[in-house]
């Protein structure tokens, strides 16, 4: 008698979480463009999975404010205003900042090497004119640092500004050298390498600063009050 294939039902919420965590992943790296328009057949075609599990990841992000959704049901990627970009960056900053203060001291020798090759990764890509590897690079070493913050609640409005601004991080990369030189990684690398954990978290609010300076010449904004972006 021939053994019976012993197989585990595939439980649905565990594959909306799967599929949700790839696309915030996604977003967050600025793998799509503002705008772009995405799909829950899109998403399971890509994934090989059923749209169901896509379409309730699509929801989430939506009321995540990552998506915006069109009167025809299709989700997109939203375009900031100018304006709304100026408040989550400048959240960011202080966000983050904090979180990097309180990582510092909690980092341990593993996380330091992690930071370590993360950085060396973005200037490898700055270097190399590597697009996707630059954006990549740049949120691995930033959570890698945001990971030892004590703070859960800290982390989780990090993570949902990053869904909201990620896809236009896409344009630090028009040019990964000039963005670049406005970079203050290295410094905050040197600073928890250091243990200063002042220096590190006002090294990453500059970073981000310079970052949305950068985005502001070099990004493509919605209209508001009239006015292109």
């Amino acid at each position: 008698m021939k053994a019976g294939i012993s197989l585990e039902p595939i439980d649905f919420q565990s594959m909306q979480d799967k599929v949700y965590e790839q696309l915030r992943t996604v977003l967050m790296r600025g793998g799509f463009e503002p705008g772009q328009k995405i799909s829950g057949r899109m998403v399971s075609k890509a994934l090989g999975t059923s749209e169901m599990p896509a379409r309730a990841a699509l929801g989430r992000l939506l009321a995540e404010r990552a998506l915006v959704q069109n009167s025809n049901g299709t989700y997109a990627i939203p375009v900031p205003t100018r304006r709304r970009l100026q408040e989550i960056m400048e959240l960011r900053a202080l966000l983050e900042g904090r979180a990097t203060e309180d990582a510092c001291d909690r980092i341990d020798e593993a996380g330091l090497e992690e930071i370590r090759q993360s950085n060396a990764g973005l200037n490898r890509a700055q270097s190399e004119n590597n697009l996707d590897a630059y954006l990549d690079y740049n949120q691995k070493l930033k959570f890698a640092i945001y990971r030892y913050c004590s703070s859960d609640t800290l982390r989780a409005h990090i993570e949902l500004l990053w869904l909201q601004c990620g896809p236009l991080l896409r344009h630090l990369a028009v040019d990964p050298t000039k963005a670049h030189a406005t970079s203050y990684c290295d410094e905050a690398v040197r600073a928890l390498f250091a243990r200063e954990a002042v220096a590190a978290g006002e090294a990453i609010s500059n970073d981000i600063r310079s970052g949305l300076d950068f985005l502001l010449v070099h990004g493509k904004f919605s209209s508001e009050s009239g006015e292109e972006g």
